[in-house]
Formats: structure tokens, sequence, C-alpha cells
């Protein structure tokens, strides 16, 4: 009888321990996702490639629209870094990270993502950035041209 409580309470402990690591729990059913800007547009027309470095605003809230603090969000950008093209680099603060990445939100609702992106030498690309918190889903569309807005469509 001892053994197989003794048995019992180690399996409870795994258990228990199994779900620990995980970061943030994700948002519940009903929550709504906000990235701001929600559009960002870049121009070039410089021959030379050059980084530059953009800000974004990911916000969290519940059904009743509170903040929702300390929850976990996935965030994605399709050519970003370590895709192939690698014209995205993601950060954690100043630590690059690879793409898709998790982050925990503060206590208010809020992360501050920093993104840099290649532009120039004629490069042209565009893609969604994606936020993803359990249901809640949100996007900001970046699109980078090596044209100018009066040379595009001739």
């Amino acid at each position: 009888m001892k053994k197989s409580c003794a048995v019992s309470l180690l399996l409870l402990c795994l258990v228990a321990l199994s779900g620990c690591g995980g970061g943030g729990n994700s948002a519940p059913s009903g929550s709504t996702l906000t990235i701001n800007p929600t559009e960002t547009n870049v121009t070039d027309t410089s021959s030379s490639v050059s980084w530059t470095t953009q800000f974004y605003t990911i916000s969290l809230k519940n059904s009743e629209g509170k903040s929702l603090g300390k929850t976990k969000v996935t965030i994605t950008f399709p050519w970003a870094v370590p895709s192939s093209f690698g014209v995205v680099q993601f950060y954690d603060g100043d630590t690059p990270v690879n793409s898709p990445f998790d982050v925990e939100t503060d206590d208010f609702g809020v992360y501050y993502l920093r993104l840099d992106l290649q532009s120039g030498g004629g490069l042209s690309y565009s893609g969604d950035l994606e936020a993803r918190s359990g249901e809640a889903f949100a996007s900001s569309r970046i699109s980078v041209s090596s044209e100018s807005s009066d040379t595009q469509g001739q």
C-alpha cells in the first residue's frame, strides 16, 4: 500500500512538472489582438541594400476589453530570419531572434516589437507580420519597394 501511494505521488509530481516552463498562457476565447501600425510601406530607390528599424506595438485584450498581461503571443513574418530570403530580423529587446518566436505581454497586455528590414538595392517584397494567441489573431502588412510611386506601373 505504501509503495503504491509513493508511486502515485511520484506520477502526480511528474504530471505537474510537465506543465512547467512553457511560458505564459495563451489568450482565452473571445480575446482581441491588435498590431500598430497596421501597415508599413518602405520605398528605397538607392542602389545599395541597407537596414531600416521599425517598431510595432502588439496589444492583447480579453472579451471584456481588459488588458491581458503575462500572456503568450507568437509572432511570425514569412521573410524573416531564418527564411532563405532573410530580409527581416526580429529582436526581443536587443537580442536577434528567429521567426516564429514566442513573447509574453507585459502587465498592461502589450509587447513592443522591434524588427529590422532590408531595403534598397532593387529589393521588393511584401508580407504580413502576424501575431497569434489562442484564437486571437492580428496582422500588419509590410511592403518594401525599390521603385518610387511615380514610376510604378509603367
